[in-house]
């Protein structure tokens, strides 16, 4: 199976209730070939105030569905299974198109129930994606600058990086980036969220930064020479400016990535 990933999508499913709760219909991934799927534990979500992540993955599964949604593929999966702190990148295949509406959580912990489960899906983006014409990568830098607590803040616009075909996102973690700017601890990238557009398109939606922090599992994240546009891209801050001293603990430092691209 080809691991690379090309399109990436955070969904969140609200457990309303013990017993199965249904996962949205996404519109644009109808009819796309599914990977894998990251359970992200996470607090603060991207764009809601006052609704917690579920970060308790005990007595909580999840089935998914074809994309008729007459037949399990995957049944009653430990959710943990999905869970990158627990799998160090070794992913659970999914390799199918599935049907979002009909898959569901069963929620057997009372402790979830009125909170969102984050749960980050890998799927077949050709379009933004292509084969690799070499092996070799160059290797740059990039410091993002957080302004604002709840609106985008954007990615730098890099001419150097235009037009460039991405093979690796690395998430760092100094406390001085290379330009001399304050970067945030690991707790804090937690609550952090990244968007990669081309054009009008996500091709990466609302991934949880700390998904890029691959120290342990380089080869288990390749991107399949994907394409995006800085000026169009930006990183967001869970919690819509609800987090405790936001002001203080965020604004005003970076978030440094090293990027990987195919040399030409």
């Amino acid at each position: 199976m080809n691991t690379k990933l090309s399109g990436a999508q955070l969904v969140l499913v609200e457990i309303k209730h013990m017993g199965r709760n249904y996962l949205p219909l996404v519109e644009y991934m109808r009819g796309r070939m599914v990977k894998f799927i990251d359970f992200c534990p996470t607090t603060y979500l991207p764009g809601i105030a006052g609704q917690s992540g579920v970060s308790d993955t005990d007595d909580m599964y999840l089935t998914i569905m074809n994309e008729y949604g007459n037949t399990e593929l995957h049944r009653s999966m430990p959710l943990v299974r999905f869970d990158y702190t627990a799998t160090i990148g070794v992913r659970q295949p999914v390799c199918a198109k599935i049907s979002m509406q009909t898959s569901f959580i069963d929620c057997q912990n009372a402790n979830n129930v009125g909170k969102v489960v984050a749960l980050m899906f890998y799927y077949d983006l050709p379009e933004y994606s292509s084969r690799n014409t070499t092996d070799a990568v160059m290797t740059d830098a990039i410091s993002i600058p957080l302004t604002t607590a709840i609106r985008y803040n954007q990615l730098p616009d890099t001419d150097r990086l235009t037009g460039k075909r991405f093979r690796r996102i690395l998430l760092g973690t100094p406390s001085v980036t290379p330009d001399l700017q304050t970067g945030l601890n690991y707790s804090q990238l937690q609550n952090c969220f990244i968007t990669l557009r081309k054009g009008t398109y996500n091709v990466v939606e609302n991934m949880p930064v700390i998904l890029l922090y691959q120290m342990e599992m380089l080869e288990k994240s390749e991107w399949a020479n994907i394409i995006f546009d800085f000026q169009n891209s930006y990183i967001t801050i869970g919690g819509a400016g609800t987090i405790p001293n936001v002001e203080d603990n965020y604004i005003g430092k970076s978030i440094f990535f090293n990027l990987q691209y195919e040399a030409k």
